[in-house]
């Protein structure tokens, strides 16, 4: 097959996954939104932040659990059945370490932030490390084999069991730890549909993989994703300790609300890119000619995605929260401005993944780190707001994803000045869609008219993006990949 079919081959592949992923994201996001509708109305700020403190108490040890293994078979260049068996004998070892730890762990927990209430919370999130992460094995297998349509199903499935059985908990009265079981249920029934179909694949033979091996590589992953989560984790744990459940409840809410969609956003890019990017390097061809593309759609969807959410966001959680949540929604669009930040700095991870330069990568990611450590524990000991708080991540991601570009361009991958104007027209667009929903929200008389007027008050300057889309460069890759007819 010709360079130019094969590439356009391989942009159908990544296109079509993208849109699946996608679309489980955001029959994710409304499922989440009734969820959490719900949780807020029967679990407290206490009873959230003590869930929250848990949960980021115990994300390192997700970390662990899963040992990199789901970021090792997506860049793998060729799938076997012997990688596959040793990935899942590697992750059930893991989650049962895991599980023992967390248990032994509970105590430290609760003494350590000084919260004793969260010590049975902690313990029952034990059980969540028993499935996830042969849960996560079985997905990136299957996305390996491109089969991102039955993956997107089967999470959106898993979702909603879980959720379903964490709502009968919390409404019969089971607060908070109906938000851990949810937890646990939606791994358990990922890995029994994904499993099973992964079972049904045949995947070819080759030379036996063996577990030290695998965990050289997929440890340094395991490790990297650990800095990652310690960065978004610090503020947390600083407004936990300092200054209570309350506080680190409306934090964590806003943050969830934003962090949510960050999260489904960017592992949307990174599953749909990443065995693209594999077959890519395997092949030795280089990833010049397609990481600016890449990161020129990624910041589209950074930037549009949270300009909307920054302008009708706070509306939109008063509605979504009920009562009493009015710090979170003054948050949220703190968080939403500088999500696209965080979003760009963590999609390109993934081609550092796939290049294997383990060390550049390691080094962006302390400086991530070591930027949100410096700014959240300065602004707290000055007393500052949750704001201010919330800003510096942002910042700190910022900082890093500039790095990223720079060391980009010393190895000829892509010039920065080839990415000005599409992130500065693609923050244009989000920033006037921000305005539009904040200007026309404040003739709205409640949560419902606001969101409405918001949501209207948009609609000119999407029509307006219709109307110019041959210059947007959203709409050049597409063309230039053979995605969309000139």
């Amino acid at each position: 097959m010709a360079p130019a079919a094969t590439a356009a081959a391989e942009s159908r592949t990544t296109f079509s996954a993208l849109l699946w992923n996608y679309g489980s994201a955001v029959a994710g996001a409304l499922l989440q939104l009734g969820y959490t509708a719900l949780t807020a109305r029967v679990v407290s700020p206490d009873g959230f932040g003590a869930f929250a403190a848990a949960g980021a108490a115990l994300t390192v040890m997700g970390y662990v659990a899963g040992a990199g293994l789901a970021t090792y078979l997506l860049r793998a260049e060729r799938l076997t059945r012997q990688t596959v068996r040793t990935a899942y004998r590697v992750s059930l070892a893991s989650g049962a370490l895991c599980c023992l730890a967390t248990l032994a762990v509970a105590p430290l927990c609760a003494d350590l932030w000084g919260l004793p209430a969260i010590e049975p919370t902690v313990q029952l999130y034990a059980l969540y490390f028993l499935p996830q992460p042969a849960s996560l094995v079985a997905l990136a297998a299957l996305r390996r084999l491109d089969r991102a349509r039955l993956c997107a199903v089967t999470e959106t499935v898993a979702q909603l069991v879980g959720m379903a059985t964490g709502a009968v908990l919390l409404t019969a009265g089971w607060s908070p730890y109906g938000l851990v079981v949810a937890q646990c249920v939606a791994p358990a029934v990922t890995l029994a549909v994904a499993g099973r179909r992964l079972a049904q694949c045949r995947l070819p033979s080759g030379p036996a993989v063996r577990s030290r091996e695998m965990l050289g590589l997929s440890g340094a992953f395991a490790g990297y994703g650990m800095i990652q989560v310690l960065s978004a984790d610090v503020p947390l744990w600083a407004i936990t300790r300092y200054l209570g459940p309350a506080a680190v409840g409306e934090f964590s809410r806003a943050a969830l609300a934003v962090g949510l969609p960050v999260a489904m956003l960017g592992q949307g890019l990174r599953r749909s890119v990443m065995p693209s990017m594999a077959r890519l390097n395997g092949g030795g061809r280089s990833l010049a000619g397609a990481l600016p593309d890449m990161l020129s759609a990624a910041s589209a969807v950074a930037f549009v995605s949270f300009g909307a959410l920054a302008g009708v966001g706070p509306a939109a959680l008063h509605l979504l929260l009920g009562p009493g949540w009015d710090v979170a929604a003054a948050l949220m669009p703190v968080f939403a401005v500088g999500a696209p930040l965080v979003l760009l700095c963590q999609f390109s991870y993934a081609v550092d993944e796939i290049l294997r330069a383990t060390g550049p990568l390691l080094r962006t990611q302390l400086l991530v780190l070591a930027a949100t450590v410096a700014g959240v524990l300065s602004l707290v000991a000055a007393g500052r707001s949750l704001a201010l708080l919330a800003l510096a991540t942002s910042l700190a991601a910022g900082a890093g994803h500039l790095g990223q570009l720079v060391r980009w361009s010393r190895r000829g991958l892509c010039r920065p000045a080839q990415l000005v104007r599409p992130y500065a027209v693609h923050a244009l667009v989000g920033a006037a869609l921000c305005a539009g929903g904040r200007v026309a929200a404040g003739f709205g008389t409640g949560p419902l008219s606001q969101l409405a007027h918001g949501i209207l008050g948009m609609v000119p300057v999407l029509i307006g993006c219709v109307a110019v889309r041959r210059r947007l460069p959203l709409y050049t890759v597409a063309v230039s990949r053979g995605l969309v007819a000139h």
